[in-house]
This record gives C-alpha cells, sequence and structure tokens, in this order.
C-alpha cells in the first residue's frame, strides 16, 4: 500500500518507522529540497555511506544500475539511491523500472522523484509493485493559497515563532507560490522578534527589509493608490527579470475583475460609467468572495477611489499590451505597464 503524507509530516514519519522505498511528488523547489535532505539524513542515520542520483530517461545505464543494486545487496552495505523519474513512462521504461523495483532489498534506501503522478502511471506494473512492498509517499505539492496560512503556522511552530492570524494572511498573500522566499521572511523574524508574538505591522517590516518586492505588493500599493511606491515596485520587479510582463498583467485584470464584482450591486444596472463603484454592501461582498480581513481596508479604499469608467478603460488597456506583447514581443510592455500603473493609482 501507499502511505500518504505531506512534505512537513516527513520527520516525524521518518522517527516513527522505515519504508522500503519513498516517492517525492510535486515540483515546489523548497519541499523537494527539504525533503530530500530530510532523506539523505534519514539514510546517514541508517549507516547509508553513499548516496547516488539518477536520472530516468533513455540513456539510463541500466545494466549498470541493475549491477550496482545486486552488488551492494551482496556487501551489506547502506546505499542511498534517487531516481529522478520524468513526466511520461513509456513502455520500454515501464519494464526497466519494473525490474529495478523488484531488485530492491534492505540495505537500499530508494527515493523516487517524479514531478506529477497521474491515473496512468497508478496503474503501472512498477507503481503497483511499489504498492505492494508499502511506499512512503511525500506530497511536495506548493500549498494551495487555502493551505499556505495553515503551513505557515505549522513552520512557525516548529521555528518557535509566534504569528497573529492577521500576519500571516499578510504573508500568505505576499509570498503565494513563493515558498522559499517566505522560508527567508520567516528566518528574519526569527532573528528580529525571538521572544514576541509577531504582529500585522511587524510582519510588514519584515517584508519590506527582505528587500524583494512581490508582484502582489505592486497590486497593493496600486489598491493603496500610492502611485510612486507603484512604479518603485515595477521598477524593481523589471531589473530582477524573474516575472514576465504577462504574469504581471494576468496578475492585475485579475484583482481589476474582483474589484468590480466587489463595487457592483447585482440588482443594479449601470447607467453610467462615471458614477463611483458601490460601496454599501461591501460586507457582504467581502464574505461572498472570501476576502481575508487584512485585505478589505485595500479593496475599501480602492472602491471609494475608482469609477466604472476608470476600471473598464484599465481593463482594455490590459488587453491592449497583451495584445502589443504577442505581436511585437514585450519591448515597451513595462513601460506601457507603467503608464496603466500610475492611472490607477492616481
Amino acid at each position: 500500500m501507499i502511505i500518504r503524507i505531506f512534505a512537513n509530516q516527513l520527520v516525524h514519519t521518518l522517527q516513527q518507522q522505515t519504508y522500503p522505498a519513498y516517492l517525492l511528488v510535486g515540483q515546489d523547489p523548497l519541499l523537494i529540497e527539504e525533503s530530500k535532505y530530510q532523506l539523505f539524513q534519514f539514510g546517514k542515520q541508517q549507516g547509508a555511506t553513499q548516496k547516488q542520483e539518477i536520472v530516468i530517461d533513455s540513456n539510463t545505464d541500466w545494466a549498470t544500475l541493475f549491477i550496482d543494486l545486486q552488488t551492494f545487496g551482496l556487501f551489506s552495505q547502506q546505499q542511498i539511491f534517487l531516481f529522478t523519474l520524468p513526466d511520461n513512462i513509456n513502455a520500454q521504461l515501464q519494464q526497466q523500472l519494473q525490474q529495478l523495483v523488484s531488485l530492491l532489498h534492505s540495505d537500499i534506501i530508494a527515493i523516487f522523484q517524479i514531478a506529477k503522478l497521474t491515473s496512468t502511471i497508478e496503474k503501472q506494473a512498477w507503481f503497483k509493485t511499489l504498492e505492494q512492498i508499502k511506499t512512503l509517499q511525500i506530497n511536495c505539492q506548493t500549498p494551495t493559497l487555502e493551505q499556505l496560512p495553515q503551513w505557515i503556522q505549522q513552520r512557525a511552530k516548529m521555528m518557535e515563532l509566534s504569528i497573529d492570524n492577521e500576519a500571516v494572511e499578510l504573508l500568505a498573500y505576499n509570498y503565494e507560490n513563493n515558498l522559499a522566499a517566505l522560508k527567508q521572511t520567516l528566518q528574519l523574524m526569527q532573528l528580529l522578534y525571538p521572544q514576541q508574538k509577531i504582529t500585522l505591522i511587524n510582519a510588514g517590516q519584515c517584508i519590506e527589509q527582505s528587500a524583494v518586492f512581490t508582484p502582489f505588493q505592486w497590486i497593493d500599493a496600486i489598491l493603496q493608490g500610492k502611485k510612486y511606491r507603484c512604479v518603485r515596485i515595477l521598477e524593481q520587479l523589471q531589473n530582477e527579470g524573474d516575472v514576465q510582463p504577462v504574469v504581471l498583467l494576468r496578475i492585475l485584470q485579475k484583482e481589476l475583475l474582483l474589484l468590480l464584482r466587489l463595487g457592483s450591486d447585482d440588482k443594479i444596472k449601470i447607467e453610467n460609467t462615471q458614477q463611483m463603484l458601490n460601496s454599501q454592501l461591501l460586507r457582504q461582498k467581502f464574505d461572498q468572495y472570501k476576502i481575508w480581513k487584512n485585505r478589505r481596508p485595500l479593496y475599501s479604499a480602492a472602491i471609494q477611489r475608482l469609477n466604472y469608467h476608470r476600471l473598464y478603460d484599465a481593463i482594455q488597456h490590459l488587453a491592449a499590451i497583451e495584445k502589443a506583447i504577442k505581436q511585437q514581443g514585450d519591448e515597451n510592455s513595462w513601460q506601457a505597464l507603467q503608464q496603466l500603473t500610475v492611472k490607477l493609482a492616481a
């Protein structure tokens, strides 16, 4: 059978029991690296003296690999094998993997790593054999936005940090899909606030001190109407080169559409686009769209500042920028984004 756990449960699980094989599923860089490190350390504690990392593909030297697996069994030396599997496992690889799994024994700590586990793979013979020998499967997928607050609380507890709920929400918002940067910020908190409860203000200061702006801080500045801050963040994002303009377009589009939903009364037809957004039903709308409490003032400020015309115009501007990127590349897209940012934040 397959025993399934999350990556943050691995250390505790290894303390309770050993398994014939371990399967890392997912592609979050931090969770993958931490899980591999924990398994390697566990292997050393079990007496493993050597480690081999093997990429399974059409160039794999199967004959040598099978000899290695059998040789270590003869000499009773513990060894760690890490097998990185491809996304698509063809019939030939399936046969070789089936033989590989059949050669596993107690002197081998076998770790398999795959980005995504599909129903097709789960039906393959080699995987069925992994099920039979009782494999531990570790989920290394990036937590969803809904799962992230709990992940942060668990990580904070492990680091002996006390963080209030509003601060957790702020961290989750700023570091969605970026656990590595989130870990660095938590380490900064550990340094600055070792024996006190971390508040929303503390968290905000740590995010600023991390010196790496995120697209979400850019969005916050737009919502707050801080145009100079918007431009500064956008310039840093451009200089860092980690985020493409089209990604920022998607994030901004999502926020603008959310503002329209929050500021519209579904029962009233909009006659004049120059009229301001409706702020009368905000509390109900916030609950409907599950807006975190610490973000509600940002949306309230934007709704009180913007009208339908400016939002519709911005959405059309977004579409024009995206069209230009597809036709001409993103050479002028940063400048166009900056112009749009200033218009929205004014």
